[in-house]
């Protein structure tokens, strides 16, 4: 199974309600890119957050690969709202205390994010390549359910920005291979893909 996840593309956030997120029109050019490189990749299957700055993304997505974007909400950003004039540290520095009010501590999203990754691996088949319309905290989740460790590495994932995975269970060299990560284009003209600009690390 090939697993890429895509960050949301640029969005005009808002910090009282991220329901009203909505792309912005560099956004919606970043989407339209990644969009193209993964339709290369001929994806079988599309899933997003059902947060709008991530449905957006994943509509464009959906326009170039012919998929159906399924909606999940295990792929949402982790829920964290600062009290206002309240400093509160970040919820992986503070996942041994309680998170505020309607908020989710970091050990709650680990299982949420672990229950979807879970899901896909007993579910995975040679011939998948799916597509999961995320946030960037779920980039950070995935890292440290897969690598291990509760130590504080954040990964830099840029807006569009895409990582690889490919689950390969009984594998000498491990279950998981990371192929690329933060694979990120330029914004072009709408009609041009012929001079992608990609930067990216691969492992």
């Amino acid at each position: 199974m090939h697993l890429y996840l895509l960050r949301h593309a640029e969005d005009r956030s808002g910090k009282f309600d991220p329901h009203q997120d909505r792309l912005t029109e560099r956004g919606r050019r970043q989407a339209q890119e990644a969009a193209h490189w993964l339709a290369e990749r001929r994806p079988t299957e599309l899933r997003t957050s059902v947060l709008p700055r991530a449905q957006q993304t994943a509509d464009i997505v959906a326009a170039h690969t012919g998929l159906a974007a399924r909606e999940d909400p295990r792929l949402n950003e982790i829920v964290w709202s600062p009290v206002a004039g309240e400093f509160l540290p970040n919820p992986r520095e503070d996942r041994l205390h309680p998170p505020p009010p309607g908020a989710e501590s970091w050990n709650v999203f680990m299982t949420r994010v672990a229950t979807c990754m879970s899901e896909l691996c007993h579910q995975a088949s040679e011939d998948q390549r799916i597509v999961l319309v995320t946030h960037s905290g779920f980039f950070d989740a995935v890292n440290e359910l897969l690598c291990g460790g509760t130590g504080r590495v954040e990964l830099l994932v840029a807006h569009a920005g895409i990582t690889h995975w490919q689950y390969r269970p009984g594998d000498s060299g491990g279950a998981w291979l990371l192929h690329q990560h933060n694979v990120t284009f330029a914004p072009q003209t709408l009609m041009d893909h012929g001079s992608l600009s990609t930067a990216e690390l691969s492992a």
